[in-house]
Parts: structure tokens; sequence; C-alpha cells
């Protein structure tokens, strides 16, 4: 029979709630920072490749953000020896990473070539500079997944808001200072990963100086088998987020593109500010789960509190778009004003149906798969067939992603009237 959830329980849910919020925003804000200074010191040409390098960057490294979920998930079940089978999983899954990085080193280097030709850049030291970026930040998910699983959210807030600082004061001493333009945007990126990757390290030397003890034996099938939903999931996501100025970037005009990313970096922020708040959710519902207590006060809870935030976002950006983007960025990329809203509500409306997906993770019920996966092979195909503009292509993301989330909202509640198995 499920426990009922306390008040302390739910208590030290918003709580900790509050604590990723402020930490994990202060760094986004920091981020925003450093896109704004970005924007201003580059040419909208030049904006454009840099957000498209970022994108690339952001899809080959979705594989290792499944790391988060299934380590939230395998550590809320650990009753013992806490430490040291987080030290084996941890020693393990760096063995595996570092194989994997060195896998796609070569590949990459090996399509410089053809990336540099698809992106449009003038050299392939960008691409190999975002190759080099993306490694580190490989590394530092690892990190913050084990502080996620162990819920220590402090310390991942620490290793967050750490690396995006470093990432603005670096983008100011190579962009703006030096002057060294794209390829000195990239390369503070690079320091700020490899920076916050050593912080996360000395952040949890208690794990790593534990004596390692052997894992359950079907610890590593458990984990396997749940990584083929968390994969799926969190590349479509990825997907959803960054494949539309990549597609822009190919389809369109030069500057198109450099107006696109602006609207789409500003209209992310309804995405991103309440998507802290998963880091909460995941790991408070799969510890309920694994104990049999119920857990859907944590659902409604996130939902309101991102429904909230997006919505507030959306209504600054309708109400006030134009004038944002020529206050932060300024008259040059005034033509980006006619898609921030357009994104913006693409962006909320897959900040909500997100909320949906980790919860629907967190009790292994996997159903929402089926729409989300659909809504990206939709946007996919009409990008391919209709890309006359980039404003064309915001209209398909937000077509998309209202498919997405009434085929999620369906799926819930069809959960919610039906009882489900157990998880697995």
């Amino acid at each position: 029979m499920p426990l009922r959830m306390t008040s302390s329980s739910l208590n030290k849910f918003i709580w900790n709630n509050a604590i990723v919020f402020i930490l994990l925003n202060s760094s986004g804000a920091l981020n925003y920072i450093f896109q704004i200074i970005l924007g201003r010191t580059l040419s909208p040409e030049q904006y454009g490749s840099f957000n498209s390098l970022l994108a690339t960057g952001a899809l080959i490294t979705t594989p290792f953000t499944i790391l988060h979920l299934v380590f939230s998930r395998f550590i809320a079940r650990i009753t013992d020896n806490k430490l040291q089978k987080i030290k084996s999983l941890l020693t393990i899954c760096l063995k595996i990473i570092l194989a994997i990085v060195f896998g796609i080193a070569l590949i990459g280097f090996l399509s410089a070539q053809w990336l540099k030709n698809f992106l449009h850049t003038e050299t392939t030291l960008p691409i190999i500079l975002m190759l080099l970026a993306t490694f580190f930040a490989a590394f530092q998910n690892v990190l913050i997944a084990v502080c996620e699983g162990m819920q220590r959210f402090l310390t991942l807030g620490i290793i967050s808001g750490g690396g995006s600082l470093a990432r603005l004061l670096f983008a100011i001493l190579f962009v703006v200072v030096l002057g060294w333009g794209i390829e000195g945007g990239l390369l503070a990126v690079t320091f700020a990963a490899f920076s916050a990757l050593v912080f996360g390290v000395w952040q949890l030397r208690d794990v790593f100086k534990s004596q390692a003890v052997d894992l359950p034996s079907n610890s590593w099938l458990e984990m396997a088998r749940f990584s083929i939903p968390s994969f799926l999931m969190l590349t479509m996501v990825a997907i959803m987020c960054n494949i539309d100025i990549i597609l822009v970037r190919h389809y369109c005009p030069q500057d198109q593109a450099g107006y696109y990313a602006t609207a789409t970096i500003l209209g992310r922020i309804a995405f991103f500010l309440p998507s802290s708040l998963l880091m909460v959710l995941f790991p408070s519902v799969a510890k309920a789960t694994a104990s049999g207590a119920k857990d859907h006060q944590y659902l409604l809870v996130s939902l309101g509190l991102t429904t909230i935030l997006s919505g507030i976002v959306f209504l600054v950006f309708f109400l006030a778009g134009q004038s944002i983007i020529q206050v932060v960025y300024g008259n040059q990329y005034f033509s980006a004003a006619p898609m921030i809203t357009i994104v913006t509500a693409a962006m909320g409306l897959l900040a909500i149906s997100h909320v949906i997906f980790s919860y629907n993770m967190a009790r292994s019920e996997f159903g929402f798969l089926w729409p989300l996966i659909g809504g990206v092979l939709l946007m996919l195909s009409l990008v391919f067939l209709y890309h006359d503009s980039a404003k064309t292509i915001a209209w398909i993301l937000l077509f998309s992603t209202v498919t997405i989330f009434l085929g999620t909202i369906l799926n819930r509640a069809y959960l919610s009237f039906f009882q489900p198995k157990p998880p697995i």
C-alpha cells in the first residue's frame, strides 16, 4: 500500500527547489550575460555561426546527459555502503566516458571538413574547439549527475554557477579584450568547462577517497534497461531545443541565422528558467517510488511553478520583446523581434511537457515517448519541406511542440485514470 507523503517531505522538496532554482538560474543569468556580450561584439553572421556550433556541441553531449536520470534512480535505491557503491559507479563510468570521448574525437576530426561546409564556417578551427569544449562538458555531466543523485543540490548549483562565471570572465578576456571572435568565444566555453570539472572533482573528494565495493550483479543490467528510454527522451528534447538553430544556419541566409539565434537565445528562457526544478523533481519521485510513497504532489508543485514561470516569460516577450531585443542586443538585431514570441511559446509548452516527461521517467512510465518522438519527426519532416525563411522554421517548431504537448497531456491523463503497472 502506498505511503502518504509527509509534510516534511514536501517542505524539503520545496526547499531543495528554492536552492536549485536560485543557484542554477543565477548560472543561467551569467550565461545570458555571456551571450549578450558575444551578441554585441560579434556580427549577426558570426553570432549565428557561434550558436550553431554551441547547438552542435549540445547535441553531441546529449547521450551523456542520461546519466543524471540513471544515477538519480540508482542512487535513490542504495541503502548501504552508499559512498563506496557510488565510487564504483563513478570510476567505471568515467572509464567508459573516456573511451567514448576518444571515439567521438576521432569521428569529429575526420568529419571536420564536412561540418565546416555544413555550418558554413571559414575554417575547421571552430569545429575543433567546439569538440574540445564538448569533451570537458561530457566529464562535467558525470559529476553533476552524481551530485544530483546524492541530492547535493548546493554543490550542484555551485559547480554550474562557477562554470558560468568562468565562461563569462574568459569571454571578456578572449572576445572583448583580445578580439578573437568566434574562436575566442569557444575558448571561453572550453576553459570554463575544464574549470568546472576540476572544481567538481574537488567537491566530490569524499566519494573519490572512498573504497570501492562491488555493485549488485543486476545493477548494470537494470541501468542499461533504464538508459534506453532515458536516452530517447533526452535526445528528443535536445533536438527540439537545438536543431532549429542548426537548420536555420544551413537553409537560410547567414544574417537570418543570426537573428534567429537571438530570438532563440531569449526564447529559451521560458524553457531553462523552470528546468532547474526537474533536478529536484526526478530524484524525489524516484525515491518516493522506490519506497512506495505517494508522489503526485511533487508533480503538481512542479507543473504549477513551471507554468507560472514560463507564462511570465512569454507575457514579457509578447508585450515588450522588440524593446528588449533593442536594449539587450542593439538595433542590428531588430529583425529578430517577429520570431521571439513564436519561439518563446514553443519553449514554454516544451518546458511544461518536460515536467511530465521527468515525472513519468522516475516512475518508469514510458508511453509519453510516442508523442515526443512523433513531434520531433514531424518537425524535421516539415523543415525539410518548408524552409523558405527563419520565421517559417519558428512556426514549424511551435506547431510540433503543440503536438508534443497535447500528446503528453493525453498520455498522463490516461495513466491517471487507469492504474499503471508497478514500476520496473
